[in-house]
């Protein structure tokens, strides 16, 4: 029998296997692929195989631009190629070895294929991909970042950030070896007894995790593996929708009484929210919404005494719209829109007599004495309401594994209305007075643009960074910036070096530029 009617038997094998496992079988599984069977992936593909050629095909679980590419090691030269996946790669007849790997080659899973002249060879799906959305305690995705570590070995994989899909962002997917992960934050260790989290890998498997951090202080808060139908994605590429509704209340009464060191008081509190998730791929179209409403208030009853005056805990009101068309895979136009506002008034309790000082839009300065327990204003209800619209082009430059670079640029409109609020701005030199300054209502028309990129230095660390510029019309030489930077250096396995960047100009509003950065250097041993 020849090496070429044993191939072809190969391939029909694994075909046989994969229709074993579906449909209903792919259906019902929880860790299925966002993309179709091995052998569909392959039957789709169109490439030729030109004369004294062969090819190879890793098959995608979850879509080529959101994977890592795989290395393509030729064994007669030592030549090393990325190949994509879910692509037929045409190669020279003979000895590969593949691995796939979001972390260092060493750190990925690798198989020995042959290449024969005019086939095919399908790399075996023996890895694990996983996903990671990272998101506030309010269910909106932003960039926050995390760090995976294999349990069995101790070995740091890599360090992952959130995406922003809101405004178009991809989430990545990492390849893994099959295994047990632990998820920490950036520079922690797997003997973290805050802050962390494990996960599963199943070999061909894709895991949907989801991890709430604290926007601005990296915190974990919650994270947990969802189902296809609870992940804010499609589940597979035929359902074209997906779509998420929750409502829920929250209440509470407390009370305490002759408790060390606590008022004899009574307080009770509730809350109101709605949260809804709505998408839509089809094709080259795109389209998100986020919708979130949420209201609550407190009150302190004292025991003796009048009750302290309501105050809400919790108001906003918030949209967030965006529709993409795919001219290619890596490039399309988008329009996008955002609202948010808060639909009662803000007043502020003191728990001490407080002297507030009010500098007015006119320069004129007012102070006033407020008495503890009572209450302050701050701003109307609807103010501040802020909407942005935007239109443009959303660009994957670099896919690569060592680098990836994604670039948006457009047309973009802003409304603050602030119709009068008041801004705090305390000073240190004044420590007996709460300075609030008020801000007057501004439009802005002008060039947004948003640079992210993130480059893995080698086996050493990570680095990310995205860069966000708004231009208005009227005064374009004093853009709006905001760039986050952040550096993961893994020195030794005891030893990581984290590095945070944060620069924030908002000249319209705050003349200073503010200015956040720090430096972690963490060691730890295990003794035992």
């Amino acid at each position: 029998m020849s090496h070429r009617v044993i191939a072809r038997s190969v391939v029909g094998l694994l075909c046989c296997i994969g229709a074993l496992r579906g449909p209903a079988a792919w259906a019902d599984d929880p860790f299925r692929w966002t993309q179709p069977p091995p052998e569909v992936q392959l039957e789709e593909d169109r490439t030729p195989i030109a004369v004294g050629k062969g090819a190879v095909f890793v098959p995608s679980l979850t879509g080529p631009l959101n994977e890592p590419p795989a290395l393509l090691v030729d064994e007669s030269s030592e030549e090393l190629l990325d190949i994509p996946t879910g692509e037929r790669v045409l190669v020279d007849p003979g000895n590969y070895v593949v691995i796939v790997s979001s972390g260092s080659p060493g750190q990925g899973v690798s198989q020995a294929i042959v290449v024969e002249e005019g086939e095919t060879s399908m790399v075996d799906v023996t890895w694990g991909a996983l996903r990671i959305e990272v998101v506030d305690d309010r269910r909106v995705p932003h960039r926050g970042g995390y760090e995976l570590i294999r349990a069995d070995n101790r070995q740091p994989y890599g360090t992952g950030f959130g995406a922003d899909t809101l405004q178009g962002e991809r989430l990545r997917t990492w390849f893994l070896p099959p295994g047990v992960y632990r998820i920490v934050r950036p520079g922690s260790n797997y003997r973290a007894l805050r802050d962390f989290a494990t996960v599963y890998v199943p070999p061909g498997g894709f895991v949907r995790y989801r991890l709430v951090l604290d926007r601005d202080t990296g915190e974990f808060q919650g994270s947990g593996v969802l189902l296809p139908d609870e992940f804010g994605s499609p589940k597979d590429r035929n359902n074209r929708w997906f779509s998420s509704l929750v409502v829920g209340a929250v209440g509470s009464l407390v009370q305490q009484r002759n408790v060390i060191g606590v008022n004899n008081q009574l307080t009770a509190s509730g809350s109101l929210f709605i949260d809804g998730q709505f998408a839509y791929n089809a094709g080259s179209h795109s389209a998100s919404v986020l919708t979130q409403i949420e209201e609550g208030a407190s009150q302190i009853r004292p025991q003796e005494g009048d009750p302290l005056p309501l105050v809400k805990a919790r108001d906003r009101l918030r949209l967030d719209a965006l529709y993409t068309y795919f001219l290619t895979p890596r490039l399309g136009p988008y329009v996008r829109a955002a609202a948010e506002s808060q639909a009662f008034r803000t007043d502020v309790l003191v728990t001490e007599d407080t002297v507030v000082q009010r500098t007015y839009a006119d320069g004129s300065v007012q102070q006033e004495t407020v008495l503890g327990n009572e209450t302050f204003f701050v701003a109307d209800p609807w103010e501040p309401t802020t909407v942005r619209e935007g239109g443009g082009l959303n660009m994957r430059l670099l896919n690569g594994r060592a680098l990836q670079l994604s670039w948006r640029a457009g047309l973009g409109l802003r409304q603050n209305a602030f119709g009068g609020a008041w801004l705090l701005e305390d000073l240190e030199s004044t420590p007996d007075i709460v300075e609030y300054r008020q801000v007057e209502s501004l439009n802005q028309e002008g060039i947004e643009s948003t640079l992210l990129a993130t480059a893995r230095l080698g086996g050493l660390g990570t680095y990310a960074t995205d860069l966000e510029l708004f231009a208005d019309f009227q005064d374009p030489s004093r853009p709006s910036v905001e760039w986050r930077n952040t550096l993961t250096l893994r020195l030794t396995r005891n030893l990581a070096l984290n590095y945070f960047l944060n620069l924030e100009s908002l000249p319209q509003f705050v003349e200073a530029t503010q200015l956040e950065q720090s430096v972690l250097l963490r060691a730890s041993w295990a003794l035992l």
